[in-house]
């Protein structure tokens, strides 16, 4: 099931509608861990047009872990199809980050590795960094120049990071870290501290 492109639609003989209903040729976006909670309700809403709007159709390159990750994305994939989702040119699964991420316009690496029992930060950092070192490299070698990387996998900033460093022929201001949780979670805490209802980030200027 590796690379295989869904039917959706009348679709041409590739599978991929080669223009959305505005003209505008699709974009790729590849999501990690399209298979888990976070991956799962992204592809949904990027399929619908809440992404990147509701005139431009979009390729769907779904990355997943070999074998319970890759049985979880069929799973999503039909789920995909069964939605018949307009803006939705075309789909693709693979464990393989260099296949994922071919000619990709955006790029969100949502899959990390989790803290487990007994788990040091230390023992994370260094786990996450193995998988940040091969998805940037992968994104260096097969993604568009001009591809934009959003890293959602927590410790988000370090993986963003991390996966800037090894892509050296990419944009490094194309990598960002949604670490927005972090500063509302903070802005919360700080109004909580001070006795302010608002916790707009203009509060604590």
């Amino acid at each position: 099931m590796i690379g295989r492109v869904s039917m959706l639609g009348r679709l041409g003989r590739s599978g991929i509608r080669s223009m959305s209903t505005s003209g505008l040729p699709p974009l790729r976006v590849s999501v990690t861990g399209a298979a888990g909670a976070i991956g799962y309700a992204l592809v949904m809403r990027i399929a619908s047009g809440e992404m990147l709007g509701k005139d431009q159709s979009v390729i769907l390159q779904m990355l997943e872990v070999p074998g319970e990750g890759m049985k979880k994305l069929q799973g999503v994939k039909m789920e995909l199809d069964d939605s018949a989702f307009p803006l939705l040119a075309g789909t693709t699964m693979s464990s393989d980050p260099h296949e994922a991420f071919g000619d990709a316009d955006y790029a969100l690496l949502v899959g990390a590795r989790p803290r487990g029992p007994g788990m040091e930060r230390k023992d994370l950092l260094t786990a996450n960094a193995k998988i940040f070192q091969l998805q940037g490299s992968a994104l260096n070698e097969v993604a568009r120049r001009s591809c934009k990387t959003l890293v959602v996998g927590n410790p988000a900033n370090t993986n963003a990071l991390v996966a800037a460093h090894n892509a050296p022929d990419m944009n490094p201001e194309n990598f960002m870290a949604m670490t927005k949780l972090d500063q509302s979670r903070a802005e919360g805490m700080l109004a909580e501290k001070v006795g302010r209802k608002e916790k707009s980030n203009s509060s604590f200027q």
